[in-house]
């Protein structure tokens, strides 16, 4: 079985976060991807059975979430990576980190500060520079 440039670097961009056990993440949300698409950052929601995360690609940005083993992982929202415009995270007892686009934003609680953080920093540099940081 060989394995898709999609799932490969989804995996190395989700191994970033510090997880928590939550099968769905790694089994079900690579199959929402298409094979050849590089994922270029990964963030994890609050944990839990069905958690929500958001996954930047070189071609658009999503919002996922792992569904039960009836159902299958669905994208929530999706936008072409032209459309995001900005990226905002402020740490709290309820943080939210907000995709800004030029239409409706996306939001989600993350899982951890930490890994909010680096996300929104790196997703900055990406977008004024074209390049996520060395």
């Amino acid at each position: 079985m060989t394995v898709s440039r999609a799932a490969m670097s989804y995996a190395t961009a989700l191994n970033r976060n510090e997880l928590f056990e939550s099968p769905g993440l790694r089994r079900d949300i690579p199959a929402l991807l298409h094979p050849e698409e590089e994922v270029l950052l990964v963030l994890p929601g609050v944990a839990g059975d069905f958690p929500d995360v958001m996954i930047a690609t070189a071609a658009r940005f999503l919002l996922a979430s792992v569904a039960g083993p009836m159902k299958k992982a669905k994208i929530k929202r999706e936008v072409p990576a032209a459309e995001v415009t900005g990226v905002q995270y402020r740490p709290g007892v309820f943080s939210r980190l907000k995709v800004t686009t030029s239409g409706r934003d996306l939001k989600m609680m993350p899982h951890r500060k930490a890994d909010a953080e680096r996300f929104a920093r790196e997703f900055e540099h990406l977008l004024r520079t074209g390049t996520l940081p060395s």
